[in-house]
């Protein structure tokens, strides 16, 4: 992989017409007469090419050396991530799908249904791929999340010559990049036009509600998550949920911090903090009672004495898929009018919450 990286940067640049992206930044597609570029950019170094494709309706068709050919539209995927199924059911080409990793987690209905009847093969934990099983499969391609550092089971997957498409929505600094990814999903089905209108709808909803929140006459203060063996991971102030947070009309006391990720906590801090904060999201608790029997420091936060407190719990299986973690990527319009019900419920007053579920 590395030595394709490096042609790539050496090569001239692709021609085209270019597909624009309004939120994303880690793609790009070009469009010309005879195929289709596919450029992923490597959000750990940049300016530089993490792979690129090239997609012919020909497979005749040559294209330059300094990516990978694929022929479209793609007629099987193995998806390694749930985080993919929903932009694949969104554009109606879920049936594509014939193998996928820990199928326990997985929440989407038809998949679950397709692996009970044979007809999609769970080939295991996406960092520890079965191999042998993806090989008696053989898709056409594989999606898979892409690291800043190659793994074993990496260069296993890399070595079977079935082709790796490099999906890295999760590194997009917003909310709506993350979305956008649907554009990159298409570009391999040959639904580029789809795509566009599903997000164009997408990104109007969640802009109206935004809006809406706005106009919000008070600022209800937040606090997320819980402790996890002494640490309590909080949203940073550029991450996906701080932004949430603020779009949905909150006041988030990280607010204005810089960071992407987390920021490591404590019960002690928590309490110093947030002790008086008006509303909990993100527990991993069913029950205030349960939430209540995992640390008894919890009891004295003023969001959990008033019964303001929430999980992203509503849509799960027995046996661990949550479709918070899997669909919401795709939907964050869901995922806002979620939280603009919990601060504000007068502005959506027919919205049920789809993700979130108060506990009682």
């Amino acid at each position: 992989m590395a030595a394709c990286h490096n042609r790539a940067k050496q090569a001239a640049p692709p021609q085209g017409e270019l597909i624009a992206t309004k939120y994303a930044k880690g793609f790009t597609i070009l469009e010309n007469k005879q195929y289709t570029t596919v450029t992923v950019m490597n959000p750990w170094q940049e300016g530089s090419v993490y792979a690129r494709y090239y997609l012919v309706k020909d497979s005749s068709t040559e294209v330059p050396s300094d990516g990978t050919k694929v022929a479209i539209p793609l007629r099987s995927m193995a998806a390694n991530s749930a985080t993919h199924l929903e932009f694949l059911q969104l554009l109606g080409i879920l049936d594509k799908v014939t193998g996928v990793c820990n199928s326990r987690y997985i929440y989407n209905p038809r998949i679950l249904e397709r692996v009970k009847d044979g007809t999609v093969k769970d080939l295991g934990d996406a960092f520890q791929l079965d191999i042998e099983q993806l090989l008696l499969l053989r898709p056409q391609a594989v999606m898979t999340s892409a690291y800043n550092a190659e793994d074993e089971n990496s260069q296993k997957l890399r070595h079977t010559g079935i082709t790796l498409l490099y999906n890295i929505e999760w590194q997009e600094e917003n909310i709506l990049g993350r979305a956008e990814w649907i554009k990159f999903i298409a570009a391999f089905y040959d639904k580029s036009d789809k795509a566009d209108s599903i997000f164009t709808e997408i990104e109007r909803n969640y802009n109206r509600i935004k809006e809406q929140a706005a106009k919000a006459s008070s600022r209800p203060s937040i606090m997320s998550g819980e402790d996890f063996r002494g640490t309590w991971s909080i949203p940073a102030g550029r991450s996906f949920t701080a932004q949430l947070f603020r779009d949905a009309g909150a006041a988030y006391l990280y607010a204005d911090d810089t960071g992407k990720g987390s920021i490591p906590s404590d019960i002690e801090n928590m309490l110093l903090r947030f002790k008086d904060a008006d509303i909990w999201v993100g527990v991993q608790a069913n029950t205030l009672k349960e939430l209540g029997e995992k640390a008894p420091q919890y009891q004295l936060f003023k969001a959990y004495r008033e019964g303001n407190v929430y999980n992203y719990n509503k849509r799960t299986t027995p046996e661990g898929g949550n479709d918070y973690w899997e669909s919401a990527v795709a939907r964050p319009d869901i995922l806002l009018a979620d939280l603009i019900k919990v601060f504000h419920p007068e502005l959506l007053p027919e919205h049920e919450l789809f993700y979130m579920m108060k506990l009682e």
